[in-house]
């Protein structure tokens, strides 16, 4: 039987107080919504890169350099909403939590309506897949399953994507050995994010490598061609 939870929109929660966070887990269940809960945030990005979530729902009591240091790292990987819940904060404090990535700071106490609303409301961004990704794609014996975020193997391994590892592939495997510039692949896979640099491009090239090339130090699908961009190699 096919699993339902993979067709809903997946949201990840990380919270440090184990008290709040199965009140929002179950306020987001109740909604359809399937979500994870991870109490740890030192085992916060291991648990986003297995999920790959719509939506990242931060909730910290206190210890605010390491959630600000968690949000620099999940935004250097996606471009998926990042809500943050915090009390006590100063504006220094909010200020530099946008500056580190997050969409939106939300005050405590919050009403758990309002917090639905929210949730809802950033996921309706997340979870539409733009028109030029509508296309399925097949390239040199494997497939792109855009819908489900997945990239299918020669060998039938199934490769779940982030946005951003979704977006790359795209861009590369519709233009099979020809050369894209890094400035093209910045542009179209940040699009109105605006945070793309060749650093965060190179991070994003990198991790995919690592997912589907059988030697990513000599990787035979994903090649840089030095000074201009990337080509998806096929024979």
């Amino acid at each position: 039987m096919e699993d339902i939870s993979k067709k809903l929109p997946r949201a990840l929660i990380i919270c440090n107080d184990p008290y709040t966070g199965p009140v929002w887990t179950s306020a987001l269940t109740q909604k359809r919504i399937h979500t994870i809960l991870e109490l740890s945030f030192a085992n916060a990005f291991k648990r986003f890169d297995e999920i790959i979530p719509d939506l990242v729902i931060i909730d910290v009591t206190g210890s605010i350099p390491s959630a600000l240091d968690l949000l620099k790292q999940l935004r250097n990987e996606a471009i998926n909403p990042i809500l943050l819940l915090c009390d006590g904060w100063k504006e220094e404090d909010l200020l530099n939590a946008y500056m580190a990535g997050v969409d939106e700071c939300i005050l405590k106490p919050v009403s758990p309506t309002l917090f639905l609303a929210k949730a809802q409301a950033w996921l309706r961004r997340s979870w539409t897949i733009p028109t030029e990704f509508l296309e399925p794609v097949q390239t040199g014996g494997l497939s792109l399953v855009l819908s489900e975020r997945q990239l299918i193997l020669k060998d039938g391994s199934i490769v779940n994507l982030t946005n951003l590892e979704l977006r790359l592939l795209h861009l590369l495997m519709c233009r099979p050995n020809r050369t894209v510039s890094a400035a093209e692949l910045i542009t179209r896979m940040w699009r109105e994010h605006g945070t793309g640099k060749i650093s965060t491009l190179k991070n994003v090239v990198y991790r995919l490598r690592k997912k589907i090339e059988g030697n990513p130090v000599d990787p035979p699908l994903i090649r840089n061609v030095a000074g201009e961009g990337y080509i998806f190699r096929i024979e």
